[in-house]
C-alpha cells in the first residue's frame, strides 16, 4: 500500500491495487496507512545510536564508488501557498572511462551504485545540518565529496559550513544556459551562427574553464553578425562564470571519469517530489507534505526494502 501510495497519487494507487493484487481500498486508506509507515520510517531513519542504526546506512556504506552530493528546491502548493521543497541526494558512483571535452555529452557515465536522498519543506538554515549529519551516517567524512550545483549561492555557502573536504562543480547545463544568452545576443535566435558559437564556447569552456571563455568571446566578435549585441550580453556572462571560475574544472573532471551535471538533483525534483506531489489540484498541509516527501525519497532511494524487512 505504501508503494502505491507513492507511485502518483492515493487515487491511483487504488487503481494499481486493485489491478495488481486485486485489493479494493479506498484512497483515504492509503493515504492514512503511507503516513503511519512515514512516521514509522522517520523514527528508524533518525535513529543513530549504535543499537539503532538508520537501515539504509550500512548497505549505503558498503558500496563501491566515489561521494557526491547533489541539492536543490522545487516548489510544493500547500495550504499557506506554494512553498519551498529542499532536497539532499548523496552518491556513490564508480567513475567511467576517461573523456575529452569533445565527448562531454556522448560518453557513458556510471549509474550510482548507491543513493540516499531527503527532502522537507524547511528553511536552509534548518535543511543544510542535516547535510553534515547524514553524511557522518554515511561514512563520508573521510575523503573528498563533489558538491555538484545549479549555481544557487546557497549551495555553496552552506556546503562550505557542513563539509571539510569538498570540491564544488557548476552543471555543465546551467553553465551553458548562459552561454546560449550571449549566442542569441550575437547570433540572433535559432541561426546556425548561434548554434556554433554556442557550441564553440561551450568546448572552450569544458576545456579551458573561464580563461577560455574570456579569450573566446574576444576572438569571436570578429565574426558574429552583431558584434555590439554580443559585447553588451558577455560582461553578464562572464561575471557570473567568474564567480564560479574555481567551480569549473569541467577538464580534470572529464578525464577522471567523474560527473559535471547536477541531473540526479533535477531528475529528484522531477520524478521523486514532482511527480508525486505536485498533482493537479493538490494543496499538501506542511506535516503530511514532509511525511510524504520522506517516503518519496525512500522509494526514490530504492531503499524502501530496508524498512519493510528489516528485523
Amino acid at each position: 500500500m505504501t508503494l502505491a501510495g507513492v507511485s502518483q497519487s492515493s487515487r491511483f494507487g487504488t487503481v494499481l491495487l486493485r489491478r495488481l493484487a486485486g485489493w479494493n481500498v479506498s484512497h483515504e486508506v492509503i493515504r492514512q496507512a503511507c503516513y503511519r509507515q512515514s512516521d514509522l520510517a522517520s523514527a528508524r531513519r533518525e535513529a543513530s545510536t549504535p543499537e539503532a542504526s538508520t537501515p539504509e546506512a550500512g548497505p549505503f556504506r558498503e558500496a563501491d564508488g566515489l561521494p557526491e552530493f547533489q541539492t536543490d528546491a522545487t516548489t510544493v502548493n500547500t495550504l499557506d501557498g506554494w512553498r519551498d521543497m529542499k532536497i539532499g541526494v548523496f552518491a556513490k558512483r564508480k567513475a567511467g572511462e576517461p573523456a575529452t571535452a569533445a565527448q562531454w555529452d556522448k560518453r557513458r557515465l556510471p549509474a550510482p551504485e548507491k543513493r540516499f536522498a531527503f527532502a522537507a519543506i524547511e528553511e536552509i538554515v534548518v535543511f543544510s545540518p542535516r547535510w553534515r549529519a547524514w553524511a557522518e551516517r554515511l561514512g563520508l567524512l573521510s575523503g573528498k565529496l563533489s558538491v555538484l550545483g545549479d549555481g544557487a549561492d546557497w549551495i555553496w555557502d552552506h556546503a562550505a559550513l557542513r563539509f571539510d573536504d569538498w570540491v564544488g562543480m557548476l552543471d555543465i547545463f546551467h553553465a551553458g544556459e548562459w552561454l546560449a544568452k550571449a549566442a542569441k545576443a550575437g547570433c540572433g535566435e535559432g541561426t546556425a551562427e548561434a548554434a556554433r558559437w554556442l557550441r564553440e564556447a561551450r568546448l572552450t569552456l569544458l576545456e579551458d574553464g573561464y580563461a577560455g571563455v574570456c579569450e573566446y568571446a574576444w576572438r569571436s566578435v570578429e565574426w558574429v553578425p552583431d558584434r555590439a549585441g554580443l559585447e553588451g550580453a558577455m560582461p553578464g556572462v562572464l561575471n557570473y562564470l567568474c564567480g564560479h571560475r574555481e567551480r569549473l574544472n569541467y577538464a580534470l573532471r572529464l578525464r577522471r571519469g567523474l560527473p559535471i551535471g547536477s541531473g540526479m538533483i533535477e531528475g529528484a525534483c522531477k520524478q521523486m517530489i514532482g511527480r508525486r506531489m505536485k498533482q493537479t489540484g493538490a494543496r499538501w498541509n506542511v506535516r503530511n507534505a514532509n511525511r510524504m516527501a520522506l517516503l518519496c525519497a525512500i522509494a526514490y532511494s530504492d531503499n524502501l526494502q530496508h524498512y519493510f524487512t528489516a528485523a
